[in-house]
């Protein structure tokens, strides 16, 4: 078999790969792979590369000669680190702290005065599973198809970096960090630790370990010899450690009024409850609202369309870093959604008065098939609300606070949100974003041991409400795909 030689720009790499074999996997093999939102299936358009100069697919070209590649730039994405929580009192048994939040999309690192509570440093950085698949089950179903270790590797060798950068910054050495604390869903926190994700694509997606764990560093992490890491419980297969982290940042347990966590990501997760009783959902949102299946989809980098409005009947747009216009993130496809309703473009049932809209004299457009993934995605979202609410044997009207947690929650308009009937209109202006709440909740646990034993007592009291086992679930997500304010 012949072996060719890969040259990669602009990070003047040269690799070595077999006849046959696919361009993609290479890069992803030596974390170079650009974005594959469908996990390499030719599906989603995204994982673009230059051979030659000529534009082609990574996952759609099979290495038969010496070539050069070069790989699209990433620019910088708005990645949130900030959030809203309780302020807690650092037990201080640790001189020196780690948290960290893994995102389906992003990850995010705090390095805290174990002391003081002192926040000394924080870094983040786009999860670079994302070369895998934009969701967690193509990630999953990689692993499992190639009974392979890269997507542990890949996220490890991830916060190892993440750490070396905080401690550099705060100016102390690895060695005196003695402890992690480490938040994510379900199945991020399967991949990190290296437990077989396979339960979570059959029914009835349970984890194969749900207990939180406080393990020894080593391996996973470069710190102190002895160092430690804590693991948050998950609730269900996806409700998972980041959900309760988002709930231990609220005392979620210890709030009087009817409350509403969403956290809208792939997977829209949501808990509603008080001091009397939680329950905690999943919705299979899609990753529309983060770019992918979008076809001028993008994340919130400079150039992406996070605003929109009507202004005299006129649509207006505003891009992040106001640079030129290359396509929609989840914020401005949402307000797109809401203007187009607006000016009589979208009808309430989804249809548009053509087969596409274009944005000013940009190539960014929307199409009947982009409003199609938005449909799906608010349906599921808002019929997570309602059978909650059923469940609770409350109306959505009872409802007296939302807390929308995460990015997409940041830095959407609630009123586009509930203008396409994504949120219950009734809810608007009860609505309160808290940033990133499961960074938050995992800094608690990492800076006091009895917020880590209480997320554990929150997640064992947390009813899970499986949607798809619900036998009206389907008639109200059918009756959620049409827009409006009802």
């Amino acid at each position: 078999m012949n072996t060719y030689q890969i040259t990669v720009l602009p990070y003047d790499r040269i690799l070595n790969a077999d006849e046959g074999e696919n361009l993609l996997h290479v890069l992803q093999q030596n974390s170079l792979a650009p974005d594959a939102p469908c996990g390499g299936n030719g599906k989603c358009g995204k994982c673009i590369v230059y051979i030659n100069d000529r534009e082609t697919l990574a996952c759609q070209t099979v290495i038969r000669d010496n070539i050069t590649v070069r790989i699209p730039a990433k620019s910088d994405m708005q990645i949130l680190k900030h959030g809203t929580s309780v302020s807690v009192q650092p037990d201080g048994r640790d001189r020196y702290i780690l948290a960290y939040d893994i995102g389906t999309t992003t990850v995010v690192c705090y390095l805290l005065d174990g002391i003081s509570g002192e926040e000394l440093a924080k870094e983040s950085i786009l999860n670079p599973q994302t070369a895998y698949g934009a969701d967690v089950i193509s990630r999953i179903e990689y692993v499992l198809k190639n009974h392979s270790s890269e997507l542990q590797d890949c996220i490890t060798h991830i916060l190892a970096s993440l750490a070396v950068k905080a401690a550099a910054k705060a100016g102390i050495p690895l060695s005196v960090i003695t402890l992690a604390c480490v938040v994510g869903n379900t199945a991020m926190h399967h991949l990190f630790l290296g437990i077989d994700p396979s339960p979570l694509t059959v029914p009835p997606y349970m984890p194969k370990v749900s207990n939180a764990m406080e393990i020894p560093a080593a391996p996973l992490l470069p710190i102190h010899p002895e160092g430690r890491i804590r693991i948050l419980p998950n609730i269900a297969g996806f409700v998972g450690a980041d959900t309760v982290a988002c709930m231990v940042s609220v005392h979620f347990d210890q709030l009087d009024e009817l409350t509403l966590i969403i956290d809208i990501g792939t997977n829209g997760e949501m808990v509603l409850g008080d001091r009397h009783r939680q329950i905690a959902c999943s919705t299979a949102a899609g990753p529309a609202f983060e770019g992918a299946r979008i076809s001028c989809g993008m994340r919130g980098i400079p150039g992406a369309i996070d605003h929109v409005s009507v202004k005299n009947g006129e649509v207006c747009y505003h891009t992040i870093g106001n640079a030129e216009v290359r396509g929609l993130c989840g914020s401005g496809l949402l307000d797109l959604t809401a203007a187009l309703l607006d000016t009589g473009f979208l009808s309430e049932a989804g249809l548009m008065q053509a087969p596409e809209y274009r944005i000013s004299t940009s190539a960014v457009t929307l199409t009947q098939k982009d409003i199609s993934e938005v449909q799906f995605a608010k349906s599921a979202i808002r019929s997570g609300i309602e059978l909650l609410a059923r469940r609770m044997q409350v109306s959505v009207g009872d409802i007296r606070k939302v807390y929308l947690a995460g990015a997409f929650g940041n830095y959407m308009n609630p009123v586009s949100a509930c203008r396409i009937g994504m949120i219950p209109p009734v809810l608007l202006d009860r609505i309160e974003t808290i940033g990133n709440a499961a960074g938050e909740g995992a800094k608690l646990c990492a800076l006091n041991r009895r917020e880590f034993a209480y997320s554990q007592f929150l997640a064992a009291k947390t009813e899970f409400l499986e949607l798809a086992s619900c036998p009206e679930f389907q008639d109200c997500y059918i009756d959620h795909l049409m827009f409006g304010e009802e």
